[in-house]
């Protein structure tokens, strides 16, 4: 996998480290906000889902409005 370290954050939360991917779009402080709307609410669900939630959810605070 060719990554640098532009392309990931790390956070590490109850003994977990996890590490998420940049988008090409984010700045990141977005993706800080993404990761931990995916850490908070990954209850068992499919991660591509809440992947797509995650993305929604920093356009809904720029403003951005799904139908």
């Amino acid at each position: 996998m060719n990554t640098s370290d532009d392309d990931t954050i790390t956070i590490f939360y109850n003994g977990f480290i996890h590490i998420i991917k940049k988008e090409p779009y984010e700045n990141i402080s977005d993706v800080y906000r993404r990761g931990w709307f995916i850490i908070k609410n990954n209850k068992g669900e499919d991660y591509n889902s809440l992947y797509s939630l995650s993305i929604m959810n920093i356009n809904k605070n720029k403003g951005m409005e799904y139908l």
